[in-house]
């Protein structure tokens, strides 16, 4: 997903404008590792991780590690009488929720992924017992109006707002999944398993594809906020399309193909014609040469998006295959419109030129 650490470190900021809290994780891997002399900052927390983490992640591991970031140095300030005790826990969660997602992010898988929504649903416990007038399931909505409350509006801060709400909807739609793993028949569940794993690599897949081949231009000051955006959508069409499977598996309610179905040259073929920046000779005018993505960043891009694609068909599949006729042919229905939404969801790679 989108990394934007510099401005994470702004919430940062806030919480130690405001004073540090004691942690709600039982173990602060500060009070468990030695970090050699001479090793500080940005470094220490990468030893401290290094240390700390292992596979799988568990949720105690980010809980802990997020306390361990919640401690650095700040790039700037707010004035601390400005900030209410009730703002200074909001923040600290935000802190902890964007801490641990970019431990997860940087080291983990789907199945970490899981922990992460498990470790941030303490983190949320954790802050309603600090604030009871705030509902747990109002908690991330907070966060959200904390951070408006004190931006500036300023590109910077609209990008990192953006980051924040995008990473709020993927722990909202990680959930989701939790929780369905729970609902589904047991002799469904590793399939759906699989469809969710199958999912987690082929939206990281469309998103690294995009970000990477598409938006290499660092010129350009809403890329942040145009890649959350696009990445917000893409959840949120995945969570409404949980709802259908939902109703389709549980309620079995039929469901009827709405378009036509996507072939795999089809697929391919948009792969193909969206892989080639259309208007090399304006990169070119700009005279950065390192704007224009490699041959082998786009190869590799590529390789991992057809990939990830048929593999996620093929866990549909396994899951349409073991449902009863009627609600199989309706999960391949619902499946053949995803796949073909997929098509022309991404944006052109040159998005446009600033005068």
């Amino acid at each position: 997903m989108i990394k934007i650490v510099s401005f994470v470190i702004i919430v940062v900021v806030m919480l130690t404008a405001c004073g540090n809290r004691s942690t709600s994780s039982s173990v602060n891997p500060r009070d468990t590792v030695t970090v050699p002399e001479g090793v500080t900052g940005e470094d220490s927390i990468a030893y401290i991780e290094n240390k700390v983490l292992h596979s799988p992640i568990s949720a105690k591991d980010l809980l802990g590690l997020a306390e361990v970031h919640a401690v650095q140095e700040r790039l700037y300030s707010y004035d601390s009488t400005t900030v209410s005790p009730r703002d200074a826990e909001v923040l600290r969660l935000a802190n902890r929720l964007m801490r641990m997602y970019n431990v997860v992010d940087e080291n983990g898988d789907a199945n970490d992924k899981l922990q992460w929504v498990v470790a941030v649903n303490t983190a949320i416990d954790a802050f309603h017992k600090a604030v009871p007038s705030v509902p747990s399931d109002s908690a991330l909505y907070e966060v959200e109006e904390v951070l408006n409350k004190f931006s500036s509006q300023s590109q910077n801060e609209m990008n990192f707002q953006c980051y924040v709400h995008a990473t709020i909807v993927y722990y909202q739609t990680v959930e989701d999944y939790r929780k369905w793993f729970q609902e589904v028949p047991s002799d469904l569940r590793p399939l759906m398993e699989r469809e969710y794993a199958a999912w987690h690599d082929l939206h990281e897949a469309r998103y690294n594809f995009w970000a990477d081949v598409s938006y290499r231009q660092e010129w350009y000051s809403m890329k942040p906020m145009e890649l959350a955006a696009h990445y917000i959508a893409m959840l949120q069409n995945r969570r409404a399309e949980m709802d259908i499977e939902r109703d389709i598996i549980m309620g079995n309610k039929l469901y009827q193909q709405q378009s036509r179905t996507m072939t795999p040259s089809q697929w391919e073929q948009w792969i193909a014609e969206n892989s080639v920046p259309e208007d090399l000779d304006e990169l070119y005018k700009i005279g950065d040469k390192d704007l224009i993505p490699s041959d082998s960043l786009v190869a590799d891009r590529v390789k991992i998006l057809k990939s990830s694609f048929y593999q996620w068909v093929a866990a549909r599949k396994a899951v349409a295959e073991a449902l009863p006729d009627s609600q199989g042919r309706s999960y391949d229905n619902l499946s053949a419109d995803i796949n073909n939404r997929m098509i022309g969801k991404l944006p052109p790679l040159i998005p446009y030129l600033e005068e």
